[in-house]
This record gives structure tokens, C-alpha cells and sequence, in this order.
């Protein structure tokens, strides 16, 4: 027991993103490895819940890893968010690409899954019947793409708000507005009263 415990507190810490990549770069290949180990479900549960299909995610979840490495030179972690942030932008960009390469109207109809309660708390919790979880994915079904894209982020990368408003494109203030909006929107959704739902970005 007492060996285990020095082991332990002797062991070296891991090594962060950054080194990684230098590692990577330099040639040594397990460092790609560790990368991939390290982000690879989070960024699978996050582009399952993006597109709604395991087998999309599982194609678009290839292209952001083999993007990662042809562009692997180009990651700056000085430019602020890291390379999860990074990660997470080329993949929400291959997600995009999808998008608009099939049509957004016909993506729009298929829907970005939100599934459990565990995603927007606040509007789902103590939901325990199927009637009431298939009542929160309609209501998060009616939410508009910009708004379902930052609860996505927010819930299943674990990223700041900053990092989110990096991935997409736009200022701090609107990235928190549209989590805003999403979140007073779901509220009245669920409730009884709810009136007819319309899409506002």
C-alpha cells in the first residue's frame, strides 16, 4: 500500500495538449496516440449529439483527426483556447461542411439530437417518463441551429464560453446571448402554456 501511494506521488504528471503536439511534430507518433486517447470520446459523444447519427459522427469524428493532422503545423496555441478549442472547431467544421454540402433546409428537418436530461439540466431535470423526455427533444428539436450548437459545446466539450465563441466565429457577448435564449426558450417550451414555437436566432 505504501509503495503504491510513493508511486503514485513520484509518478510524472501528465503531459498537457501542447507538448503533445511538439512531440508530435517531431516525429514521435504515441504522442498522436495520447491525443487521440485523451479527446477521442468526449468529441464522438459531442458530434453524435451534433448530427444525430453514430455513423455520420463516426465519419465526420475520422475527418477532424486526419484534418488535425495535415494542419498540425498551423496550431498556435497562442492564439488563445488550446488545442481542445482547436479540435473542437475543425470538427464543428467538417459538421458544417456536412451541412451545407447536403442542403441546410433538409439538415434542419433531420434535426441537431440533444438526448438525455444530463444535456440543459435546468430544463430536464427530474424528467423520468418518456412523455416528458420526448417533450424536451421536441423542444430542443425547435430551437434554432445557432442556439443548439452552443448548449452542444457548453455540455458535451466542457469549453469555456470563450473557447465556444472562438469555434464559432463570433464575439463573447453573442455566444452568451445565444445560450441565453436557448435555455428561456426550452423553459417556456416545456411548460404547459407554451405557445407555438418560432425559430429566432
Amino acid at each position: 500500500m505504501q509503495r503504491e501511494l510513493v508511486s503514485q506521488l513520484t509518478a510524472p504528471a501528465p503531459e498537457g495538449d501542447e507538448a503533445l503536439v511538439r512531440r508530435l511534430r517531431d516525429g514521435h507518433t504515441n504522442a498522436g496516440e495520447m491525443l487521440v486517447n485523451r479527446h477521442c470520446a468526449p468529441l464522438m459523444r459531442y458530434l453524435q449529439r451534433l448530427v444525430g447519427s453514430d455513423h455520420l459522427a463516426e465519419e465526420l469524428h475520422q475527418q477532424t483527426w486526419a484534418s488535425v493532422l495535415e494542419n498540425l503545423e498551423r496550431f498556435n496555441p497562442s492564439l488563445g483556447g488550446g488545442f481542445k478549442a482547436w479540435l473542437y472547431r475543425i470538427a464543428t467544421n467538417k459538421a458544417n461542411d456536412h451541412w451545407r454540402s447536403r442542403g441546410r433546409e433538409k439538415s434542419a428537418a433531420e434535426g441537431i439530437r440533444l438526448i438525455s436530461d444530463q444535456i440543459v439540466p435546468q430544463a430536464g431535470e427530474g424528467l423520468e417518463n418518456t412523455e416528458e423526455l420526448t417533450k424536451l427533444r421536441g423542444a430542443i428539436d425547435l430551437l434554432p441551429p445557432s442556439q443548439r450548437q452552443v448548449l452542444l459545446l457548453r455540455y458535451y466539450s466542457g469549453l469555456k464560453f470563450i473557447e465556444i465563441a472562438q469555434i464559432l466565429g463570433c464575439p463573447l457577448n453573442t455566444a452568451l446571448g445565444r445560450m441565453h435564449k436557448a435555455l428561456l426558450r426550452l423553459k417556456q417550451l416545456m411548460s404547459d402554456e407554451a405557445p407555438s414555437a418560432t425559430r429566432t436566432s
